[in-house]
């Protein structure tokens, strides 16, 4: 595996837009870690041919910061709310 992105605990990390969501808006790029060096495999399509032992990996932080004081406040609509905009979109046909 190349890419790693770390989510916190209210992204569901089989959720890709959710996780797109993360990166757009808690991913800074000074937080990642890139490793420049680290075991490949020769069935990797994206290295030449003579070079597939090594490759390079990237983790994305896509987190809030832990040491942040002043955390931003995730804001939900009210389920009842959202039945209702459903319901409204499937007799509109949306």
């Amino acid at each position: 595996m190349k890419t790693v992105i770390v989510v916190d605990e209210d992204i569901d990390a089989w959720d890709l837009p959710r996780v797109l969501y993360a990166l757009s808006f808690r991913f800074n790029p000074s937080r990642a870690e890139f490793i420049k060096r680290g075991r490949s495999t020769p069935l990797d399509p994206s290295l030449p041919i003579d070079a597939r032992e090594i490759t390079s990996r990237i983790i994305l932080d896509a987190t809030i910061p832990y040491e942040w004081k002043d955390k931003p406040i995730p804001i939900m609509p009210d389920a009842e709310l959202t039945k209702k905009v459903q319901a409204r979109w499937e007799e509109l046909g949306l």
